[in-house]
């Protein structure tokens, strides 16, 4: 297991503290169907999905029409997957986008907010 030691700015000594923990695999933090935990992310995903997506962009620190562009909520989607190490594959990214794309983004505005909150 390697540790990452954190360095005092600018001197480049190590005082020995363990900056992160080994990389385990995550999980969503709700599933797909679980739409109703929020209902404000509900309602929006249900009724004004792509207002939903663009603030999910902006949030994310994309630019806030990328959802404007096809496909690009799936990439969001593997890419967030990346970022907080849920395991998956862009084929199931793909799939869930495909035959479930409100509740898809719903789940991904749900995880953001426990992210980021």
């Amino acid at each position: 297991m390697e540790k990452k030691k954190a360095c005092k700015s600018g001197y480049g000594v190590c005082d020995g503290a363990v900056m992160s923990q080994p990389n385990t695999p995550a999980k969503w933090n709700s599933r797909i169907l679980d739409c109703c935990i929020d209902r404000r992310v509900c309602l929006c995903g249900t009724f004004c999905s792509m207002c939903l997506a663009c603030q999910m962009a902006e949030r994310y620190g994309e630019c806030f029409c990328l959802p404007l562009l096809p496909t690009t909520m799936m990439m969001m989607r593997t890419s967030m997957r990346e970022r907080y190490n849920i395991p998956g594959s862009i084929i199931d990214d793909w799939a869930v986008h495909m035959f479930c794309g409100p509740c898809a983004l719903c789940q991904m505005a749900r995880e953001m907010k426990h992210q980021l909150c």
